[in-house]
C-alpha cells in the first residue's frame, strides 16, 4: 500500500510539473522570423506596420530577415515564420529549412506575394497550397466564409483597397477556406489554412500595399493567424475589435 501511494504521489508530481511547464511556455513571447524581400512590393515600409501591431500585443518578438540562408541556419530560434516576399528561388538546403521547419511543427503565415515566391520549389508550393496565377485590383469586400475557425470567428465582412489574387492549387492541396471575394467574374478564396506535417499554415492573398497593411481588418486577420500558427489562444490586436 505504501508503495502504491508513493507511485501515485510521484505521478501526480509529474502532472503538476508538466502543468507548470505548459503554463510557462504559454507566457513566453512568440518568436517570429519575418522573411521579406524581392521586387515589386514595398516590403521595407509595409512590414514594420505589422511588426508594430504584433509587438504591441506584448506576445510577439519579431526579427526581420532578407537572408534566405536563415531558413537553413536559424529556424530553430523561432516559433513561426511570417513571409512577405516576391519571386526569388530556394536552394535545396533553404527549401529543406523552411518546409522542414513547418513539417516538424513550426507555424507559417504567408502574406500576398508569398504565393508568387520560390516557384522553383514544388515542395514549397505543396506546403502553401496555392501558387499565384493572376490578379485584379481596386476596392472590394472580403467575405468571411468560415465563421467557425478560431482565426475568423467573430469577424465580419470588411472593405479593403487591395489586389485580388487568384491561384493554381497544388495537386495535393487540402485547404480550409476562411475568406473569399466575389466581384463580377472574380470569385476565389482570399485566405485559407491547412496543415503540413505537424505544422500549421495560414495564407492570405491580401496585402499588396500600404492601403491594405494599414487596414485594421487586415491587421486583425494576420495577427489572429499568427497566434493560431503558434498554437496559442487567438486574440485581437490592441484597439481593434
Amino acid at each position: 500500500m505504501r508503495r502504491l501511494i508513493l507511485i501515485c504521489t510521484v505521478f501526480l508530481g509529474v502532472i503538476v510539473a508538466a502543468g507548470v511547464l505548459v503554463a510557462a511556455d504559454a507566457n513566453k513571447k512568440i518568436k517570429v522570423m519575418f522573411l521579406r524581400g524581392g521586387g515589386i512590393h514595398d516590403w521595407k515600409n509595409c512590414t514594420p506596420i505589422l511588426s508594430n501591431v504584433l509587438e504591441k500585443t506584448n506576445d510577439f518578438e519579431v526579427t526581420f530577415t532578407e537572408n534566405l540562408d536563415d531558413l537553413k541556419e536559424r529556424t530553430s530560434e523561432f516559433d513561426i515564420i511570417i513571409q512577405y516576399t516576391t519571386g526569388m528561388q530556394l536552394t535545396k538546403e533553404q527549401e529543406n529549412g523552411l518546409c522542414g521547419f513547418v513539417q516538424n511543427g513550426g507555424g507559417y503565415v504567408g502574406i500576398h506575394s508569398a504565393s508568387d515566391s520560390f516557384k522553383n520549389s514544388d515542395r514549397y508550393w505543396e506546403m502553401l497550397g496555392g501558387r499565384f496565377a493572376g490578379h485584379g485590383g481596386g476596392k472590394f469586400t472580403v467575405y468571411i466564409y468560415d465563421h467557425d475557425h478560431p482565426i475568423t470567428r467573430g469577424m465580419k465582412d470588411f472593405e479593403i483597397q487591395d489586389e485580388t489574387y487568384s491561384h493554381n492549387y497544388h495537386r495535393n492541396a487540402q485547404m480550409r477556406s476562411l475568406t473569399r471575394m466575389n466581384r463580377g467574374n472574380e470569385r476565389q478564396s482570399m485566405s485559407w489554412v491547412s496543415s503540413y506535417g505537424k505544422g500549421k499554415v495560414f495564407y492570405t492573398g491580401n496585402g499588396h500595399g500600404r492601403e491594405a497593411w494599414t487596414n485594421p481588418h487586415f491587421q486583425r486577420l494576420v495577427v489572429r493567424a499568427a497566434y493560431w500558427a503558434a498554437a496559442r489562444k487567438v486574440k485581437d490586436p490592441p484597439n481593434i475589435r
